[in-house]
């Protein structure tokens, strides 16, 4: 089975997701005990997940144009999930570039937890956008709203510059949804944020696709 490069995100954003919270507990160890060995691993994990983390977030880019969003609620999710991880993104650079030449602080690493803190509700939202709204799924129905356009195999020729053109592509889209909503032209979905009102999850089927393995069944013997 080939992977498709709309599914390379979610294989590579558990990478900055492990290692900037793991520098951020690195970094609160090493203010606490003075030890430079500390603030040595924290310096490298901050390198690390914020590398990963640009990659990801590149990734990110490239599959919001390999998806079906017809959904308002769902392309409105991804908006959210992606100009988050961008602000994330961009304030692990700020930390990485500050903690190359300078130890750890303790207002650098409240900084670096409330950013981490950003970094759990986007990643809840990506959560949501999958398992509730289906994007990025494939196979779904052919009438569904959400799911996948079927971009090309990750190791293909075409794969390379098909993840520039949909990268660049998909921050002209961010900026383009970002301004509709400043100037009110395309307000936000009110159910985009995940919880709150206007946000229902979607109604499961009558029927399960899996019996209930609890019920008892009309043909288990009887004891």
């Amino acid at each position: 089975m080939k992977m498709l490069l709309h599914e390379l995100h979610p294989s590579v954003v558990h990478a900055p997701l492990a290692l900037l919270p793991t520098a951020t507990v690195a970094d609160f160890i090493a203010v606490a005990s003075g030890d430079r060995a500390w603030a040595k691993v924290g310096r490298r994990l901050w390198v690390a997940g914020t590398l990963s983390a640009l990659f990801s977030g590149v990734a990110g880019l490239a599959s919001s144009q390999e998806v079906r969003l017809e959904d308002p609620r769902a392309r409105d999710m991804v908006f959210l999930h992606g100009m988050g991880n961008a602000v994330v993104t961009l304030g692990a650079v700020g930390v990485t570039l500050w903690r190359l030449n300078r130890p750890p602080s303790l207002t650098q690493s409240l900084i670096a937890l409330l950013a981490n803190s950003a970094a759990l509700y986007t990643a809840t939202l990506g959560g949501k956008m999958v398992y509730e709204l289906g994007v990025g799924i494939n196979p779904m129905p052919a009438d569904a709203r959400s799911g996948t356009l079927k971009g090309p195999p990750l190791l293909s020729r075409e794969a390379p510059g098909a993840l520039v053109r949909d990268a660049l592509q998909g921050v002209r889209w961010l900026f383009r949804r970002a301004r509709s909503i400043w100037e009110g032209s395309r307000p936000l979905h009110s159910g985009a944020k995940g919880f709150g009102r206007g946000y229902e999850s979607p109604p499961m089927p009558d029927e399960a696709l899996v019996p209930d393995s609890t019920e008892p069944r009309s043909d288990a013997p009887r004891m």
